[in-house]
């Protein structure tokens, strides 16, 4: 995947903006259907919702060779493993490590052995003891670890067995060197409990106060070591918190969560899960709405498919937790001036990709319309929602942002 981007990261250099149409983020659905129902035909369905790669459990070798082929006619790739998490199973994905490599290795459906979710530090060195295994049995496909995203300060350390959400990723990556990071926070919760389908039926949510603070570590770490990230949406309803549960996601909730991620330099959107968007047999009420916002994601995948993260800034009267207010002085030269009425709450992100610059800017509330006011020099383009792009100047400096939406604008000068 990392010498896909590089090769995508080139063309866009050399063709410029939108002429690379084929460019691709990676999509993942995460916790697919148990491999009794996999098929051709589910996969299928899963690449047309704008799937490109599923996570898919099995329990033989036999079984890891199968799926893999039936994944490679469907033209998806899997992250495929024995066991969901927890000490046991990586462990038994040590001892088998062997007889599954074998099976799976030389498939082209290929992406990721699976070894675990949400660890402890405690995990670090059976997890290492795992990866080592796969890397010497296969070193051309990485493994696949996804982390447990920042929570406050006594759950930090009940979950996570670190002080800090920074320590804990330094220390697990010291130990077990990864070739990406992964991790997952769901950030919108309900104010208060709802009916029995959690649908919000116009009610208002909030976001985590520490979700933020996850992708601005995350985002550093991926940059520092030169690893992709990837970060998660949610996808899924349920009561984990009675008091605040996690609603059916709106259309507002999704852009929110990926497109903040994409700010922050994901390289890979991963949903959990993907049995809420196809429950059973049939496909559930998700499953429309999920493949509109990926279709909308792609049409400006050349946008952030290698993109570098500059520097990412907050506006508003009050910031999330770690993150930078936003001065207005210290954007790129190409933005001539910047201002947010009424303290709107946006993340304004400065990418990088190739000889061209963006500035992404995100409407955080997930309630309320927020606007700003912007200028830019000649030049400059508005990234619309299909991907083409047109001459900032052609528009005037006023933009309203609907809940979670982003306004992209882009230059091909050097400044």
């Amino acid at each position: 995947m990392l010498i896909k981007v590089i090769i995508r990261v080139m063309a866009i250099s050399i063709l410029g903006g939108s002429a690379l149409a084929d460019a691709k983020i990676p999509i993942l659905g995460w916790g697919t259907f148990p491999q009794e129902m996999a098929s051709e035909e589910r996969y299928l369905e899963a690449r047309d919702a704008g799937f490109t790669h599923l996570t898919q459990m099995c329990k033989t070798p036999a079984d890891a060779k199968r799926l893999l082929s039936v994944a490679e006619k469907a033209g998806i790739k899997l992250i495929i493993g024995y066991a969901t998490h927890g000490l046991d199973g990586i462990k038994r994905m040590t001892d088998e490590a062997k007889a599954f490599t074998v099976a799976a290795k030389d498939s082209p459906a290929l992406e990721f052995y699976y070894v675990t979710d949400e660890p402890p530090i405690r995990l670090a060195e059976t997890i290492r003891e795992c990866v080592s295994r796969y890397e010497t049995l296969d070193p051309v496909h990485p493994c696949y670890v996804n982390l447990i995203g920042s929570l406050d300060e006594a759950n930090q350390k009940r979950f996570t067995g670190c002080a800090t959400y920074g320590e804990y990723v330094r220390r697990l990556y010291g130990i077990v060197p990864l070739k990406m990071i992964s991790f997952d926070v769901y950030p919108v919760c309900a104010l208060s409990s709802m009916e029995n389908d959690l649908r919000l039926h116009g009610a208002k949510v909030f976001l985590k106060e520490r979700w933020y603070e996850t992708l601005e570590i995350a985002s550093a770490f991926a940059n520092e070591k030169g690893i992709p990230m990837y970060a998660f949406a949610l996808a899924t309803a349920h009561r984990h918190n009675p008091k605040n549960p996690y609603p059916v996601p709106t259309k507002a909730h999704l852009r929110l969560q990926l497109y903040s991620n994409l700010a922050y330099g994901a390289q890979m959107l991963q949903y959990f899960r993907y049995r809420a968007v196809i429950p059973a047999k049939k496909r559930g009420p998700l499953f429309e709405l999920i493949r509109e916002i990926n279709q909308e994601v792609q049409a400006r995948a050349y946008v952030f498919l290698g993109a570098k993260v500059q520097c990412v800034w907050h506006t508003g009267d009050k910031i999330p937790i770690s993150t930078k207010l936003l001065d207005p002085k210290t954007l790129p030269q190409f933005v001539k001036s910047f201002s947010t009425p009424n303290n709107s709450t946006l993340v304004v992100s400065w990418l990088k990709n190739g000889t061209q610059d963006y500035l992404v800017i995100v409407n955080r509330d997930p309630n309320d319309e927020m606007s700003f006011t912007a200028s830019f020099a000649q030049g400059v383009e508005i990234v619309r929602r299909d991907g083409t792009r047109i001459k900032a100047d052609a528009y005037e400096d006023l933009f309203w942002l609907t809940p979670g939406d982003v306004a992209i604008f882009a230059t091909r000068n050097q400044f």
